[in-house]
């Protein structure tokens, strides 16, 4: 995420409430089989509240720059909170030990 912030790939979103910054988000543009798609690659803060609607922005930009959806992935319970998301596929981790040869 950093190396695409500031290589201009990516952008980092501050929700400011003129003190002090209260969430933050990155997204990164990418080309897949469906069209260009907006991932949000990150998103926290406090107050969700307040910052949520903030997401209609990020949106208005995918938008703007042709993506044909915004994807996120992150844990199933933002599904409560994000209007129109839903969930298309899971994706599953197995942590497995490290061989150690030698």
């Amino acid at each position: 995420m950093e190396a695409d912030i500031l290589s201009g790939r990516g952008l980092l979103w501050l929700a400011w409430d003129g003190r002090a910054i209260q969430a933050a988000a990155t997204t990164v543009l990418i080309n897949s089989e469906i069209g260009k798609v907006c991932v949000i690659t990150a998103c926290g803060g406090t107050g969700m509240k307040r910052w949520l609607p903030l997401l209609n922005g990020i949106e208005s930009y995918a938008r703007d720059e042709g993506c044909t959806r915004v994807r996120i992935y992150g844990r199933k319970g933002w599904l409560r909170v994000l209007d129109g998301y839903r969930a298309k596929h899971v994706i599953m981790d197995k942590e497995i030990a490290v061989s150690q040869v030698g």
